[in-house]
């Protein structure tokens, strides 16, 4: 995959019923809520003479992806801010990813409520339009849609004014979880969203704070998205637990029982963590980064204490600085894990396999399918490995620009109630070969594909597009 990208960078609860629509006509902004904002840890101290690192005990346990969901957010792709245009020379435009979306939401309100969040009135009036009109790339989702099972799922609109600027729901909202001592209480974990480094970026737009450890042609804005975390978690009545780490949640990838799998790539950048390295400056741009000894252990600390990891697998993702000049990154995610492995369930690890370079990422994944052979999970579970073949046709009805950093691969699946909503390219034989591969880890749900060609012309999946809110648990 020669490039991933978030969209166009710029250069240097209530609702009313319209027919199966619930539009939601309260605003974040006048929900009056409010989220109590708490610090999260400090990251692990050192112990006496310097050997390893003092953690607390979990404070918090975030559940996996395949437990139950009290719902899915999502958002709808807006042009207020051009990052998305109509038409465009760079991915398939903002009409057909809006189509896309809306199917994916469709596949999954299906049998799991989703709030879709709107961020104008003119955007509404479409986002009505889409959800009530079949798409041509996916036409036998919207009827599973409008025949599901009364009371079951359901797609509610919500005007969300000057809430976020992208529509990646996994890296702006937070990671919800639960507490240690009190399961029936939720909180929300904010990871600090920098738009994928983008506070350290090169661009003139940057802040004057930046270390410049980004590169200027990945710059879009990111003011709204950082307050997306804070934003859902008022609308949950759940505290904000702001972590000592900056990621994003596409970054996380949990089983729910004490294992995350996380790339090197992306955690460890100065770009987002700058505390985790030695630094030498030229003014405020960073020419050499060497990661401390002591930065693993300091992530790992901090997972166990919010999020309940005892155990990180980490593969070693894209190349990145200072392995690589920051102009030599290729994508803006820096390697989110979740384009490489996911679990299909506590022992059961889905791995992206590039068998003929159709993305250029063959080396890539066999390097990640060495670091994943024999590992165990935190109970000393051996996992079991999926491999997900990448299709080698992809982007159909799209020009070569228009492809040039598609993201094709299986593994961006998302795992939701009575469902596996998996991606769908085109691709007859790969896309059949993808959905075996996983049926008998599909545990008695469905398997629905989605074609996401839209989706993935802007460099992500539709897990990318996602984020899931546990269900409560009764006191």
């Amino acid at each position: 995959m020669p490039e991933r990208g978030k969209g166009w960078a710029k250069p240097d609860r209530r609702g009313v019923t319209l027919g199966f629509v619930k539009i939601a006509i309260a605003s974040f902004l006048n929900m009056g809520l409010g989220s109590m904002i708490v610090p999260g840890t400090a990251l692990g101290k050192p112990r006496a003479g310097g050997q390893g690192l003092l953690s607390a005990p979990p404070r918090f346990i975030a559940p996996g992806e395949e437990e139950t969901h009290a719902l899915t957010y999502m958002a709808f792709a807006s042009d207020q801010d051009d990052i998305w245009t109509e038409p465009s020379a760079r991915n398939a435009g903002l009409s057909w990813i809006r189509n896309d979306l809306m199917d994916v939401a469709k596949a999954i309100g299906t049998t799991e409520p989703v709030e879709m969040l709107v961020l104008n009135e003119a955007d509404m009036e479409i986002a009505r339009h889409v959800l009530e009109t079949p798409s041509r790339q996916n036409p036998l989702i919207h009827q599973r849609y409008i025949t599901r099972a009364p009371g079951a799922g359901g797609i509610e609109l919500v005007h969300m004014p000057d809430g976020f600027n992208d529509y990646w729901m996994r890296d702006t909202a937070p990671v919800f979880a639960r507490k240690a001592d009190a399961p029936e209480e939720r909180v929300a974990i904010g990871f600090n969203f920098n738009g994928w480094g983008n506070s350290n970026s090169r661009s003139r737009y940057a802040p004057a704070s930046s270390n410049r450890t980004k590169a200027a042609h990945f710059f879009q804005p990111y003011e709204r998205d950082q307050r997306v975390a804070d934003l859902l978690a008022r609308r949950h009545g759940c505290a904000l637990v702001r972590s000592a780490l900056t990621m994003e949640g596409g970054a996380l990838e949990l089983d729910g029982e004490g294992t995350a799998i996380l790339t090197e790539s992306s955690v460890l950048h100065v770009n987002r963590n700058p505390h985790l390295f030695d630094v030498e400056r030229h003014g405020r741009t960073v020419t050499k980064a060497v990661l401390r000894p002591t930065a693993k252990a300091e992530v790992e600390a901090e997972l166990l204490t919010l999020l309940g990891v005892s155990k990180v697998i980490w593969l070693s993702g894209t190349a990145v600085f200072p392995e690589v000049g920051v102009e030599e990154e290729t994508d803006i995610t820096n390697g989110h894990v979740d384009f490489y492995a996911k679990f299909l369930a506590p022992g059961i690890v889905a791995y992206a396999l590039d068998t003929h370079d159709a993305t250029g990422e063959r080396a890539l994944t066999l390097r990640h399918e060495r670091q994943l052979n024999g590992q165990t999970d935190s109970s000393g579970r051996e996992l079991k490995l999926v491999p997900l073949v990448a299709p080698q046709s992809y982007g159909h009805g799209l020009s070569r620009r228009q492809k040039e950093n598609f993201a094709a691969g299986y593994i961006n699946f998302y795992l939701c109630n009575g469902a596996i909503i998996l991606p769908m390219f085109g691709d007859r034989a790969a896309d059949a070969a993808a959905r075996d591969a996983i049926a008998p880890h599909a545990f008695g749900r469905d398997i629905v594909q989605v074609d996401i060609t839209a989706i993935g012309s802007g460099g992500g999946g539709l897990h990318c597009a996602t984020m899931q809110v546990p269900a409560a648990r009764a006191r």
